[in-house]
């Protein structure tokens, strides 16, 4: 039984390991432009303090950021 075992993770941690692999270079290099939105956002909302009318004016101003760096809506 331990033969079987062992086989079967000699096959599986490999096959994950190239999967998990795989996945990381599918998601190509990081957006500086969205990197930038999404830290004016951050700060943005830290100094909303809670209010509704300046988190929603965040959230459009950082979604008009978003779409300026060519990042689908």
């Amino acid at each position: 039984m331990d033969r079987l075992k062992k086989r079967f993770a000699m096959l599986v941690i490999p096959v994950a390991l190239i999967s998990f692999g795989s996945f990381l270079l599918a998601q190509g290099p990081p957006n500086p432009c969205a990197k930038t939105c999404q830290q004016i956002y951050a700060e943005t909302v830290q100094n909303c303090h809670g209010d509704q009318a300046c988190l929603a004016n965040a959230r459009a101003a950082v979604l008009n950021c978003l779409h300026g760096c060519g990042v689908p809506r």
